[in-house]
């Protein structure tokens, strides 16, 4: 059986909250928030700039940018994870 790492587990639990609390999709509305930053129109600028990391997609008849819950989930985990191994260097 394969053991599961450090970010499986922190990106199950954040998974488990974003579907919560969004659903199986976040939309631009929360997922600013979600991926830190300090305002829709930085997260708009970006989303302008090809600078978003987490992978958005349109959804028809819809206003704004989606993604999945468990994508922004494990993108917050490996995030985690990183700043976590930068610090013990």
């Amino acid at each position: 059986m394969e053991e599961r790492t450090e970010v499986d587990i922190l990106a199950t639990e954040l998974e488990v909250d974003l579907k919560d609390r969004y659903g199986l999709m976040v939309s631009s509305a929360a997922l600013w928030r979600e991926l830190g930053y300090a305002s829709y129109e930085a997260f708009r600028k970006a989303k302008q700039r090809g600078r978003i990391e987490v992978p958005l997609f349109d959804v028809p008849n819809r206003r704004g940018s989606f993604a999945l819950s468990k994508e922004v989930a494990t993108w917050i985990a490996r995030q985690r994870c990183a700043a976590a191994t930068d610090k013990t260097m």
